[in-house]
């Protein structure tokens, strides 16, 4: 990849970053925009996870410093999560790259659609006693969501936040914050899953880690200040647009 390129992608993992911490889509944005520099697929899928990691860094940096962090809402969650990240992430390679464009491509369409239709969800009120049946649920939901976050993951930290508030109560910020504790051992099992295989491009991997820090801190205070409804109807019809490139072109 020349120089060039190298800035714009560079660019652009900075601005998944902070979309990733605002609407949780950074994986709807940054292998797609791989894959269209000419990355296989694979390789793009692999160092996106890696280099996202970075994001979750920052994010949780910058919530812990807000006193936002409540490990007893992400804890059975993020265990169960590592453990379908773990199965799914392992299967990645066995599967074909136009499988998987197809895939990343239907998933940027549905996921997007569902985040912008999301204020139409009826949110429970925040409960006053955590029971086994709360965390049961959670873990069911770890599972799930950590078996899609593995290979994909786009769309899925939104998905996090949308199972805390309906299975917990809490508030969107208080859930958006949680999530990222739940997001950060799920994308590390994956990466290491992927360093395993061999799949991830370091030399592209490393310096977005480190721009992916920074856009994680930047995005975080931008959550503590403003609403993200207008970011969701800027960005929506583009990705929707990506995915149906990625299926049909």
């Amino acid at each position: 990849m020349d120089y060039l390129s190298f800035i714009v992608l560079a660019l652009i993992s900075f601005f998944s970053s902070i979309v990733g911490t605002i609407m949780g889509m950074a994986m709807l944005i940054l292998p797609p925009t791989m894959i269209f520099f000419g990355i296989p697929v694979h390789i793009a899928v692999a160092t996106s996870r890696f280099s996202l990691v970075g994001l979750n860094i920052g994010n949780i940096t910058k919530f812990s410093v807000h006193g936002k962090m409540h490990f007893k809402y992400a804890l059975p969650f993020a265990v169960s999560g590592i453990i379908g990240a773990l199965i799914s992430a392992s299967s990645l390679i066995r599967i074909s790259d136009k499988i998987l464009k197809i895939t990343i491509g239907i998933l940027m369409i549905v996921v997007s659609l569902a985040i912008l239709l999301e204020n139409l969800i009826v949110l429970k009120k925040k409960i006053s006693k955590i029971t086994f049946r709360h965390h049961l649920m959670s873990i069911f939901s770890g599972l799930l969501i950590g078996a899609y976050m593995g290979i994909i993951g786009g769309g899925g930290a939104t998905i996090v936040i949308f199972l805390l508030m309906l299975i917990y109560g809490i508030g969107s910020h208080e859930a958006l914050a949680n999530q990222k504790a739940i997001t950060l051992p799920i994308a590390l099992v994956a990466a290491a899953v992927f360093i395993y295989q061999g799949l991830i491009d370091y030399k592209l991997g490393i310096p977005l880690l480190l721009i992916n820090i920074i856009g994680g801190w930047v995005g975080a205070t931008l959550v503590l200040k403003f609403s993200n409804i207008w970011l969701k109807r800027l960005l929506t019809p583009i990705i929707i647009t990506m995915g149906i490139k990625l299926i049909f072109f």
